[in-house]
């Protein structure tokens, strides 16, 4: 499969001039646009398309901070022992608005936006393209923007709604919009980029059409389960049941309506680069695409690096399954994350996720080396692991949507009826778990997919999500799991540097 590759664009763009990836990159200030001298041609709405995703494998953002910021608060990553101030406070729910992770995180949102907001803008306009590529392109700016959002306001709640470029510093001071008017803006984002894309299937690392209908099914369910469990923020919703009938219409054109996609049989397969290049991995609805050859973090990605134990090198099985499965050597990083007790001990021994996607154990000169989840080297996701790494370079993708995350959608929005028990038991017999015990009620039954999300998606980004909007962020984390929540429980703070630099941001 062709992988998008973001390594530089020799054009001025949002007000700076974009270097080669190996020089240093001026904004002044990021969001400006200078459109006078861009966007002639069909080439420019081509570079500026690119420049809009290549924010994502970005070390702020996919490649590292974003992992950061909604992993650490779960009970799924806790991080080693000199980590940055940010990361504790992220852990251990204290967060301030000085929090450096989370301002990281703000700034790269709202990069993304400016980058999606300038396709957006000036690409409908450009002469000398075919429609189909125009409304592409348009299409896929629109469901950028639409994804950045949607983090935001997931993260942070009322945030400042940018949906123009921005042509004078004067025009950077915004006022934080309500939750309620953000989803509308997401919602409409989506809609558009569902209308205008047509590609079931891309290169790798863009924008298709079940991606634009992913996230919208996602969106939904997100309201609805927010207002129906009364999670703080969301009263604006008038009725749980309209979005999660919304929720399931769209995530069923995903799992049912396209033939892109599908559940991979193999788990290791999901997360292997070189079966995923020759589009033989059907899983991935949209990555965070990086490649291992870029000359630069954020065209390779070192986030397996934050995953891996640092005390030697390490050979792996590749499918613990299969007695005589070829070893591939896996290398060794910087234990940054370290994986919590809570989520390894709460699968089934005979869960795959964990005999199969979570080593344990690993060979180094013959000898073989038992990780231990109390230490300092514990088990580790091999989700994010590429045994073909140049150095610390690898093409480990960032997943930002699975078939198995819709899948699972679609089972939440059905409740227990015969689809929705069909869609859940299709993920744990992949598992090799058995059924969904019959017969639950509403409530039960989405508590079920709720946990059978925390394992299928364990390390991936959404547990923090699924939590807040189920309103159970005490219920999990403090009642089950001891922690204790000081701040940031279902939104975090807006970053100091936003309120000290933005004056109208409490207007």
């Amino acid at each position: 499969m062709k992988k998008i590759v973001y390594r530089y664009i020799l054009a001025t763009v949002l007000g700076s001039t974009i270097l080669p990836a190996c020089s240093k990159m001026e904004e002044q200030p990021y969001g400006m646009i200078n459109s006078r001298s861009y966007y002639k041609t069909a080439d420019d709405a081509r570079a500026a398309i690119i420049y809009a995703y290549s924010i994502l494998p970005e070390v702020g953002y996919y490649s590292r901070g974003y992992y950061i910021i909604t992993e650490l608060p779960t009970e799924n990553l806790t991080q080693k022992g000199d980590a940055g101030v940010g990361n504790f406070e992220l852990d251990e729910l204290r967060t301030t608005s000085t929090n450096p992770d989370l301002d990281n995180i703000w700034t790269y949102l709202y990069r993304g936006i400016a980058r999606a907001n300038a396709v957006i803008a000036n690409v409908p306009g450009i002469p000398g393209m075919t429609d189909a590529e125009r409304n592409q392109i348009t299409g896929e700016g629109y469901f950028l923007r639409g994804l950045h959002f949607f983090n935001l306001v997931r993260m942070f709640g009322e945030v400042p709604l940018r949906t123009t470029t921005i042509d004078d510093a004067s025009q950077i001071p915004i006022a934080k919009s309500p939750v309620r008017d953000v989803y509308n803006q997401v919602i409409s984002d989506l809609k558009a980029a569902d209308s205008l894309i047509t590609q079931e299937r891309i290169s790798e690392g863009r924008a298709n059409r079940p991606a634009a209908q992913a996230l919208l099914a996602k969106v939904y369910l997100h309201l609805a389960s927010s207002k129906a469990s009364a999670s703080p923020g969301y009263d604006f919703v008038a009725n749980p049941d309209e979005m999660y009938a919304l929720a399931k219409a769209y995530a069923e054109k995903v799992v049912t309506g396209q033939t892109a996609f599908a559940l991979t049989p193999v788990l290791p397969d999901i997360f292997n680069i070189d079966i995923y290049k020759k589009a033989a991995v059907t899983e991935h609805i949209f990555d965070a695409a990086v490649d291992r050859s870029g000359d630069r973090e954020g065209s390779f990605s070192k986030l397996p690096n934050m995953f891996l134990p640092a005390d030697r090198p390490m050979t792996i099985p590749y499918n613990q399954l299969k007695p005589d499965s070829a070893t591939i050597n896996i290398g060794q990083g910087w234990g940054h994350f370290r994986t919590e007790p809570g989520i390894y001990f709460s699968y089934a021994d005979n869960d795959r996720r964990k005999t199969q996607l979570i080593v344990s154990s690993y060979t180094n000169n013959g000898q073989t080396y038992q990780l231990d989840i109390n230490s300092s080297s514990r088990p580790f996701t091999r989700k994010f692991i590429d045994p073909a790494r140049i150095g610390d370079a690898t093409s480990a993708n960032s997943p930002i949507i699975r078939y198995s995350d819709i899948l699972l959608v679609y089972a939440e929005a059905c409740g227990p009826t015969a689809d929705g028990y069909a869609a859940i038991n299709k993920i744990r017999a992949r598992a090799g778990i058995g059924d969904l015990q019959p017969g639950l009620n509403a409530a039960t039954f989405r508590n079920a997919v709720l946990q059978e999300r925390a394992w299928e998606l364990a390390f991936e980004g959404n547990r923090l999500f699924d939590l807040r909007r189920t309103h159970n962020m005490e219920k999990v984390l403090v009642q089950q799991y001891g922690k204790v929540i000081t701040s940031g429980a279902y939104f975090f703070p807006i970053p100091q540097r936003e309120l000290d630099t933005n004056p109208l941001i409490n207007k």
